[in-house]
């Protein structure tokens, strides 16, 4: 994913909980098994170049507890038409990243 500013997301990312290791200009993050790789790109604009990933997670929930404590800018949970519970998490460059866990089933009462 693209960056304007190495050291920002650097702070960014380390604020989110991920393990950040900075290879040149080069960043690579990790957090369980979610792996993100950044690399600077000045002539990023947000609104034309950003990029967007799709991570299945175990619990949606809880990880939308943790970053919202830490306090760096989640979306709001949701339900969707396909059956995910979801969020948004957007960086410093706007990049998104959505992460979504299977909506639980609800068994059905059986009928005596």
């Amino acid at each position: 994913m693209p960056t304007t500013d190495v050291a920002r997301s650097v702070g960014w990312y380390r604020a989110a909980g991920f393990a950040v290791e900075v290879h040149g200009d080069f960043v690579m993050t990790r957090r369980d098994d979610i792996e993100l790789f950044l690399s600077p790109n000045p002539e990023h604009d947000p609104k034309r170049t950003a990029s967007c990933v799709y991570v299945r997670v175990t619990d949606a929930d809880a990880l939308h507890a943790g970053w919202t404590a830490a306090a760096v800018g989640v979306g709001e949970l949701r339900d969707t038409d396909y059956r995910m519970r979801e969020f948004a998490l957007i960086d410093p460059d706007g990049n998104m990243m959505l992460f979504g866990s299977p909506l639980k089933t609800v068994e059905a009462p059986a009928c005596d």
